[in-house]
């Protein structure tokens, strides 16, 4: 126990620098342990896999793990003992789930039972993602560790979403059972598997029979084929319903799987499956292009290409493109001999380019056409009278330029005899592949040799995007190894089936897969161990080498002629380009890095040399080994040919106080093949033995030959790099001698989409490990870029004091350019065994799906206040108002009159509210709430009643509270994304709606600069509304109750659509009372009424002056005598 929690501390300690500075790849990690997990209800005792494979569906995902010692029966006793072991110390596995764009990680319940042997977790599917409509998607990876964070127990695996995976939606035939494969399988003479592009483990294999057997046979995997889950149908049927039930001859040719489609080459012609996104519980049905001019011989020697891309987040502008080569010469009645088109292949053009000046009368065949995708760009791989060309176009509106976009690149040897073509997926790497395999970086404007074979010619490829890696199958069934971007590539071995593929499932494994009656699936598969056959492939050869130091710390190896006495015109040189960044290695010790390798005529007895960049210093013989070695030397010319005489002279040694001679030791038979190496002049191969004292050797170099100059002991030296003594030295690939640190956690392959002024910025560093001498300042590091048109890119790189190489690069979107591109970090040094050389980047002109666009609010609320308080301000001023049920905002024509179609806190068992008018009643709908008979069945949760958006206003219940009247409002908005949080400002010019169509408000400020009264100006006529700087934005709000405002970014500034919205109720207005207009109306009543009666007095000669005058005189006297009668009472009374 304390040794165990020892080992986790210092593990701990030593992985903590991974954790702080990113993520680093091509560490040897060697662990006892490692999880088994598993999404399926297994029993206790049987066998659990050791591959990793999750399967998503509508429910939860549910996984069980155990862990097991490597080294150990996995039983149920041990996998008790390890659980209770850990879980006892405080700790539980977690599992890491990620793709290129996402990554979420989720822990285990940490929890002891009886009779307990997993760790169990369960993750609600919408933890994961939320979406279930059937699209292509990318296969997840996931990563179980012991305790995140300790990196303990590190193991890989997938995660598949079986729910949205298209092709697992359909049956593709009539369903076979293995037996009757297995009656097929001695009539198979070739098999083809295609993979999904987004999800590598779901894929289909398909049977090529002979003439004796006629119908396409298809089987389908969700496992990679390791689950013996392989479902097998017959799809004859479907294709002969397009061929009138006339299908007689009717075999495979080739089959490809797109992203949608299910493409089917036969006999017969092309067949093109309908939408796989759209599944309709019947059998997959296809349809069949026309091309006329083509018989059932043609469609033998046809094939089809295809540009393997994931379109999971599709964007507008990306799409999948196929096409079709005939291997024949065009004849009149046909309109070509390639053809192309897009999804969904209706259309189809001709790829076969026009004829070039000069070549009119030569034959012209196009043996493979791919599209470039990321420079939108048709290449063409061509032969032109036994003579291939690659030549590219440029692609406007689907369709070919007539002019090339790069100068045709020839290849130089005229034996190359081309097979195919491919991109490898996700990268800028084009693959031109037959007799020999070259390689382009740049799109197909330049090619280097990778691979070139004698009387063998590469007839099948595969590829893994995860790990880069691509092997090539050759005619004779030796596979070929390399890994995509790097300049070398080894023999793997050679397969003992006769009918095979080779296939990459979506973590890497690399298996051959052939037919097997005893198999429940009718196959075998069986895993390849690249790295062991990697390592263990010696590809040396038995033939003298004679070595030559340049500096310290490189020396040249000289390939002699075999001493059989033949010429040097009957022996071809054995070094090529196979051995170039293999390892020369020496026994007991020394190895060097072979860097270069050079054909020559001259020195005359030497077929070729490479360049070796020394790791370990090769030994040299010393006077045990060879006595010669105690001697002196001198170097005499001979006549009449080009070797020269080693003559061995006696040695003086000096004592303390004495002087003595002794005599010169002698050649033997065993010192033929040897090289005398003198540092600073030429070394010298021993080819013959005159005497005891005299031997011929031939000079590496002629012009460096310290004749007649005798050379003591210890200035000249004895190696042997020959054969007649048993070969001592083996080429092989070396070991993995560079760490590649991603210093941002970026997974592998990860995908960016950048928007207009946006940047991104990408840290690598390169460490080397274990190398005989310090290298200074030697770049390690490799950009590609596919499309350097569609961003900028600025570079810095730098050494630090442990001669690790670090390179920054960001990249920055200034230009409204559509497209995508991959920027690929290669480390070209980097062995072919190391598990990371190359790591692909891809960027796309787009929106992230995580950028959006958030309003700022006034004021700081919880969601908790939100959803179950009633905060207020320091004043005791509300600041949140409940809505009442089915509100709906009052507009133009008053309060009581709502024309809006959205509802605010609905609740269908209630009255709607304010409908009173027919205005009002024909006007609303809802829209969660739909079809429901109460408020609960709307299926409101919190997210939805914090939203400010009115797809959800069913659900909202509070608004935010302002006081009347609301001036100046400040409006701010922030922009989130995988940077973090930034203000909206200018060029992100906005247009403000409110969404109920509310008429009593205004745009109160904004910073109104140059650019935007430009702007302004530019669109007054595209856009409907106002166009408005983000900056200084504020609001004057003159009516009541509710408003709901929407805020939308202009088109143009991004390639997002960016907009929020937010909400106001204006509370505690004063009382709609029309008193300015009742003023106006009774004032002009007052003044109508005056000049009518004037009108009338004048019309009639009416003196109203005197009448009112007479009136006032006899009001007067009454009043007067009133005044009289009362006085005289009064004196009366008294």
């Amino acid at each position: 126990m304390e040794s165990l929690v020892l080992y986790i501390a210092v593990g701990a300690i030593l992985k903590m620098p991974n954790l702080s500075s990113g993520i680093t790849y091509n560490l040897e990690v060697k662990e006892n342990s490692s999880f088994s997990c598993y999404t399926e209800p297994l029993d206790e005792v049987s066998t659990k896999p050791k591959v990793i494979k999750l399967y998503l569906g509508l429910q939860n995902l549910k996984i069980s793990c155990h862990l097991y010692n490597v080294n150990q029966e996995d039983t149920l006793k041990n996998r008790k003992k390890l659980l209770l072991l850990y879980t006892s110390l405080g700790l539980a596995p977690s599992v890491q789930i990620f793709n290129s764009t996402y990554s979420g990680i989720f822990y285990f319940r940490m929890k002891l039972g009886e009779n307990q042997s997993t760790w169990t977790i369960d993750i609600p599917r919408r933890n994961i993602t939320y979406n279930t409509d059937i699209a292509p998607i990318e296969e997840w990876f996931v990563r179980f560790t012991m305790h995140h964070g300790l990196n303990m127990f590190n193991t890989e695996g997938t995660l598949l979403d079986v729910l949205r995976e298209p092709l697992l939606q359909w049956h593709l035939g009539k369903p076979m059972h293995s037996s009757q494969i297995n009656a097929l399988i001695p009539n198979v003479i070739n098999i083809t598997v295609s993979k999904c592009p987004c999800a590598n483990d779901v894929a289909v294999i398909a049977l090529i029979c002979n003439d004796t057997v006629h119908g396409i046979y298809l089987g389908v995997t969700n496992s990679g084929f390791i689950s013996r889950d392989t479902a097998w149908f017959n799809t004859t049927e479907s294709l002969c319903s397009l061929l009138d039930d006339d299908c007689a001859g009717l075999s495979l040719v080739n089959m490809i799987l797109t992203n949608n489609r299910l493409v089917i080459l036969t006999t017969l012609g092309l067949f093109i499956s309908q939408d796989l996104r759209y599944p309709t519980r019947r059998i997959l049905k296809f349809t069949k292009p026309s091309f006329c001019g083509f018989e059932r011989d043609d469609y033998f020697s046809a094939n089809i290409w295809y540009n393997v891309q994931c379109l999971a987040n599709k964007e507008s502008y990306e799409v999948d493109y196929i096409s079709l080569s005939f291997n024949k010469d065009k004849t009149l009645s046909q309109v070509s001999t390639c053809f192309y088109s897009h999804d969904p292949y209706t259309e189809w053009y001709s790829c076969l380019p026009r004829r070039f000046p000069g070549v009119t009368t030569l034959s012209r065949r196009v043996v493979s056409f791919l599209i470039d995708y990321q420079q939108n760009t048709g290449v063409g791989l061509i032969t032109v009278q036994n003579k291939a060309m690659v030549s590219v176009y440029k692609i406007t509106d689907h369709k070919l330029s007539k002019q090339t976009k790069f100068p045709i690149f020839w290849f130089s040897d005229p034996n190359f005899v081309p097979f195919g073509m491919f991109f490898h997926p996700g990268s800028h790497f084009l693959y031109v592949y037959g007799s020999q395999v070259w390689f382009s970086d740049d799109g197909g404007n330049s090619f280097m040799l990778l691979i070139s074979l004698e009387n063998e010619i590469i007839i099948k490829t595969n590829m893994c995007v995860y790990s880069q890696s691509i092997v090539f199958v050759t005619n004779k069934k030796t596979i070929l190894f390399t890994k995509a971007g790097l300049e070398r590539y080894t023999r793997l071995t050679t397969s003992a089936y006769q009918v095979f593929n080779l296939y990459y499932d979506h973590l890497g494994s690399l298996n051959i897969i052939s037919l097997n009656e005893s198999f429940s699936d009718s196959l075998e598969i069986s895993l390849l161990d690249v790295l062991t056959l990697i390592q263990k492939d010696d590809i040396g050869f038995d033939g003298p080498l004679s070595p030559q130091y340049i500096t310290e710390e490189q020396m040249v190896f000289y390939e002699h002629v075999p001493l059989t006495g033949k010429s040097r015109n009957n022996h071809k040189t054995k070094f090529y380009d196979l051995h170039k960044g293999k390892v020369l290695k020496y026994w007991p010790s020394g190895s060097g890095t072979i860097v270069d390798i050079f054909h020559h005529e001259y020195p005359p007895q030497y077929l070729s040399s490479v360049t070796v960049d020394i790791l370990e210093k090769f030994p040299y013989e010393y006077e045990n080994e060879a006595t010669v070695v105690d001697s002196s030397l001198r170097i005499l010319k001979m006549p009449n040919t080009t070797s020269v005489k080693l003559e061995l002279l006696a040695q003086d040694y000096s004592g303390w106080s004495h002087f003595t001679i002794l005599g010169p030791k002698a050649f033997t038979s065993s010192d033929i093949e040897k090289t005398v190496v003198i540092p600073g002049l030429s070394s010298f191969l021993i080819v013959e033995i005159l005497d005891n004292r005299s031997a011929l050797a031939d000079a590496t170099m002629p012009e460096r030959v310290p004749f007649n100059k005798t050379l003591t002991s210890g200035m000249w030296f004895l190696y042997d790099f020959g054969t007649k003594n048993g070969r001592k030295w083996k080429i092989i690939v070396d070991t993995c001698r560079y760490w590649i640190r991603e210093l941002d956690n970026q997974p592998l392959n990860a995908i960016k989409y950048l928007d207009l002024t946006q940047t991104y910025n990408f840290r690598f560093r390169v460490t080397p490990v274990n190398p005989a001498y310090a290298i200074f300042h030697m770049p390690l590091i490799k950009l590609v870029v596919g499309n350097p048109s569609l961003f900028k890119l600025k570079t810095k790189d730098y050494w630090d004091d442990t001669d690790s190489y670090t390179m920054e690069f960001s990249v920055t979107k200034h230009i409204y350019k559509q497209g995508k591109s991959s920027i690929a970090v290669i480390v070209p040094k980097a062995s072919l065994v190391c598990d990371v050389s190359t790591i692909v980047l891809t960027l796309k002109s787009g929106c992230s799906y995580s950028k959006s666009m958030h309003y700022i609010s006034p004021v700081s609320i919880s969601a908790q206040s939100w959803l179950n308080g009633d905060p207020e301000d320091s004043y005791g001023f509300k600041l949140l108002k409940q809505l009442p049920v089915n509100y709906r905002p009052p507009s133009k024509l008053g309060i009581a009159v709502p024309l809006t179609d959205n509802f605010y806190n609905a609740d269908p068992s209630k009255p709607r509210m304010r409908d009173y008018f027919a205005g009002s009643k024909n006007s609303g709908a809802y829209k969660q709430c739909v079809n429901k008979s109460s408020r609960v069945e709307c299926n409101c949760n919190d997210n939805e009643k914090l939203s400010f958006f009115v797809a959800f206003s069913d659900c909202k219940e509070k608004a935010l509270r302002m006081k009347y009247p609301v001036t100046r409002l400040p409006v701010n908005f922030r922009v989130s994304s995988e940077n973090g949080y930034t203000p909206l400002v200018s060029p992100f010019f906005v247009t403000v709606t409110e969404v109920n169509n509310r008429t009593n408000w205004e745009v109160a400020g904004t910073n109104k600069t140059p650019s935007m009264i430009k702007m302004r100006e530019y669109l007054a006529d595209k856009l409907n509304n106002t166009l408005f700087n983000p900056e200084a934005l504020a609001l004057n709000i003159y009516g009541s109750e509710l408003f709901h405002f929407r805020v939308t970014t202009i088109p143009g500034v991004s390639f997002c659509n960016l907009f929020d919205e937010f909400q106001i109720y204006v509370d505690d207005a004063p009382l709609a009372f029309p008193g300015q207009y009742l003023v106006s109306t009774v004032t002009a009543v007052f003044v109508g009424g005056i000049i009518f009666i004037a009108f009338m007095m004048q019309m009639y000669e009416t003196n109203i002056w005197n009448k009112i005058k007479s009136k006032m005189r006899k009001k007067n006297k009454v009043s007067t005598s009133e005044t009289s009668a009362t006085s005289t009472s009064t004196s009366s009374f008294f």
